[in-house]
Order: structure tokens, then sequence, then C-alpha cells
């Protein structure tokens, strides 16, 4: 019991402590720079270590799902470029929170897999979008800040790479495997990345190295870098131990650690958007516990 919940512990400080090193960073390097450091810097850490354990082999059986890393790839770039506008524009804390709304958003995209949500995730939904419009201190949704709005696209982006990247795991001819995903996840981020800004890639690489040296944005850095792999290693390694409820479920205590750790860097919350943190992370739950107990219906009935 002890080592399950340090095991689920574990990964909501690497995964918080990566957003709080992103924000760090960003407040000196630009968004494109960040980007391509940490994924060159996860890229280069992959193969060593793919190198050390002799897995490098397996990144060669790619035949009938290339494409598809290929696209999780791309939706990796969509959802690191919008959060990182996120963390530019609005807060750690507000990104931490806002980012759960993938769950929001997986409970959206199943309609299109013709799921039709229940009564309570319908109510779980409206509490997440009220939620968002407490976070947020807009008057309306339609109304949010520019920040807010990358970190709601960011979390779409998540949930539609997460329905690839099941599909790659259980693919009858080839089933990816997790080294596999990551590792192409975080190479064809990088392409785009590059790609992105190939007009300007150079002059951007060069004018942000510069900035580089002894101080807190370059350990942010360095510290988003190391806790991006650590996220490869622990979110899948939790996801072959536990149940995926569980862990998404513990996940929603990822934005009350960057709540608390950020309040240190001097950002703060009103009273209205932490009432708005709860609806968000209630509804989260809601919907994460409900679509477990149809799972566990549908297969009893099997």
């Amino acid at each position: 019991m002890i080592i399950k919940a340090v095991n689920l512990l574990t990964l909501v400080v690497v995964w918080g402590t990566y957003y709080v090193a992103t924000k760090i960073s960003l407040s000196a390097f630009s968004v494109i720079f960040n980007g391509i450091f940490i994924r060159t810097f996860v890229l280069f850490f992959m193969l060593l270590v793919g190198a050390i354990l002799r897995r490098n082999g397996e990144l060669l059986k790619v035949r009938y799902i290339f494409l598809r890393l290929l696209l999780i790839g791309l939706l990796g770039f969509a959802l690191d470029i919008t959060a990182f506008l996120g963390f530019k524009y609005s807060t750690a804390s507000k990104g931490a929170v806002l980012l759960r709304t993938d769950v929001l958003f997986s409970a959206f995209i199943s309609l299109f897999f013709g799921e039709i949500p229940g009564l309570l995730d319908i109510i779980a939904m409206v509490f997440m979008l009220l939620g968002v419009g407490l976070v947020s201190n807009a008057q309306n949704l339609l109304k949010l800040s520019q920040g807010d709005v990358f970190f709601l696209l960011s979390a779409f982006f998540i949930s539609l790479n997460a329905f690839v990247i099941r599909s790659v795991q259980e693919d009858k001819r080839n089933p990816g495997t997790d080294f596999v995903i990551a590792f192409y996840n975080n190479l064809f981020t990088l392409v785009f990345f590059s790609l992105f800004s190939l007009k300007s890639l150079l002059h951007e690489v060069i004018d942000n190295f510069r900035l580089l040296g002894i101080n807190i944005p370059t350990l942010g850095l360095i510290s988003a870098g190391m806790f991006q792999y650590l996220i490869y290693v622990v979110y899948y390694r939790n996801l072959r131990l536990f149940p995926v409820w569980l862990v998404r479920t513990s996940l929603l205590f990822m934005p009350v650690y960057v709540l608390i750790v950020m309040s240190f860097f001097g950002e703060s919350i009103t009273g209205k958007q932490l009432i708005g943190v709860v609806v968000i992370l209630v509804g989260a739950f809601l919907l994460t516990m409900n679509n477990q107990f149809i799972k566990q219906r549908r297969q009893a009935r099997r």
C-alpha cells in the first residue's frame, strides 16, 4: 500500500515540477527555444538509456504504426506549443488546473466513437465548464484570457493524442511498446518545433543560447528537460502498475501541488478561483470514476 502511494505521489510531484520548471524557464527563454531544448535534451537521454538497456533496436519496429507515430508527434507539438504559450501569458497555477480539463475533452471526443454520455457525465461536464469560468475569472466562457485559451487548446490536444496513443498500443499487427511511442512522440515533436520556426530557427537558437548561464531560468530549463523525461518513465510505469482510472485520479492532486509551490514564487489566486479549482477537480473525478464504472459493467456483461 505504501509503495503504491509512493509511486502515485512521485508521478504527481514529477508532473507538477515540470509545469513549475517550464513556467520559470519561459520567464527568459522563448517558446520555440524552450520546446527545442527540452525535446533535444530528452532525445539524447532516451538514446543513452536505450543503449544501456539495449532497447534501441525496438525503434526500427514501426511497421503499420509509423504514420500514427508521426501523428502522435504532431499532436505532441501542438499540445506543447499551446501549453508553453499558456505558461508565457498566464500563471503556472491556472495552467495546472486548466490542463486537467483533458478529462472533459476526452468525454467530448468519445462522442465521435459512439459513446453517449450519461446523466452523471453531463453534470460533471457542466461542473467543469463552470469551473473553467471561475478559474479564468472571466464573465463568460467566450471572454477567456489569451493564456487560458492556450491551456484549454493544449488540454484538447492531450486528449486527442491519448486516443491515438491507445490505438498504437493496441494495434493487432504491431502493438507499439511504451519506449517506441515515447521516443517517436518526442522525436517528431522536436521535428515539428524545428519546422515551425525554420526561417528563424538559427536566429532563435543563437539569441536564446546567449541567455544560458548560472541563473534561475537556465535551472528551470534544464529541470524542465529532466522532468519531461521522467514523466515518460514514471507515467508509463504507473499505467503498467495501476488501473488507468487510479492514475488519472491521482493526477488531480497535481494542481494542488503546483498551487502550493508557485505560492513561494509570488503567484496567488482569489477565493473565486479557488472555488473554480475545486469544481474542476470534482468534475474530473466524477467523469473518471463514472467511466471506470461503465467499463467494469461492460466487462461483467461479456
